[in-house]
């Protein structure tokens, strides 16, 4: 990951790490609620995706460790904060999507489909464990 305070952007952070808009107004709405916990139907109207795909997303956020689960019932999700270098980048995440929403969107909507996202994912966690 990039040190918060080097030269990398926040555009590139958010390409790297983020899979998709709806991941992101997740992370971001969790950021922003923090230490509040949401189910995942809240979530859903949240950001205005089926209950389903809400559960998918907070699955791949806790996966990334962005997120936790907070209670088992009904289970709820929260921001989970890492360390202070993960909470510099959600600082500057929000602050960059308050103001470039357009270019982000465009930016994630022209990335390559999840499945081979997770595919290249896939070997990028073997790599760091080598």
């Amino acid at each position: 990951m990039p040190e918060p305070g080097s030269q990398v952007d926040v555009y590139e952070y958010i390409f790297e790490n983020i899979d998709s808009v709806p991941h992101l107004e997740a992370v971001v709405l969790l950021w922003n609620s923090r230490p509040v916990g949401w189910t995942a139907e809240e979530l859903a109207s949240r950001i205005y995706v089926p209950a389903e795909r809400a559960s998918e997303i907070i699955q791949d956020l806790v996966r990334q460790q962005l997120a936790q689960q907070t209670s088992n019932s009904p289970a709820r999700f929260s921001y989970l904060p890492r360390d202070e270098e993960q909470n510099e980048w959600m600082y500057r995440v929000d602050t960059a999507y308050r103001r470039e929403i357009v270019r982000i969107s465009s930016m994630l909507h022209s990335k390559a489909s999840p499945s081979v996202r997770e595919f290249a994912r896939a070997f990028r966690f073997k790599k760091d464990r080598d």
